[in-house]
């Protein structure tokens, strides 16, 4: 499991992050659901490339409404979009755009696709979802 700390500008409020990165790996499922009792939000990624990481993310939505004291907001991402095309050429089954928007709506998550290794959209996952933390902390108060 890796650990970051990141701090970002967002609407002029500078913001620090904890990103805790598990990857989806079954043995750390145990140990996130005490992290989402600490989190304001996930970021919870599946690969457009490999549909199984698409069809696990209703098991991640459970865990994290099991391990969180309160609704968390989710945004999902679909990563890897670079490659998406190639696999698709390869005959390969890939999740379309179309597919995760209908889940996000589902779940009620934002949702965004990205590409770490072009590096697309990957900030503005991350505004998008501090931008709704923030919001949602603020009408908590209100």
């Amino acid at each position: 499991m890796d650990f970051y700390t990141k701090m970002l500008d967002v609407d002029g409020n500078n913001t620090v992050m904890e990103l805790w990165d598990t990857a989806g790996q079954e043995r750390f499922r145990a140990m996130t659901r005490t992290y989402f009792r600490r989190a304001d939000g996930v970021l919870l990624l599946y690969d457009v490339t490999y549909e199984r990481s698409f069809l696990n993310v209703r098991e991640w939505v459970n865990a994290i409404e099991e391990g969180a004291v309160k609704k968390l907001p989710i945004m999902l991402v679909g990563n890897k979009t670079d490659l998406r095309d190639d696999m698709e050429k390869q005959g390969r089954r890939v999740v379309r755009y179309e597919d995760g928007l209908r889940l996000s709506k589902e779940i009620d998550a934002l949702f965004i696709e990205t590409s770490a290794k072009d590096g697309s959209n990957i900030t503005e996952a991350v505004i998008e979802l501090t931008r709704w933390v923030e919001d949602s902390i603020i009408l908590a108060w209100l």
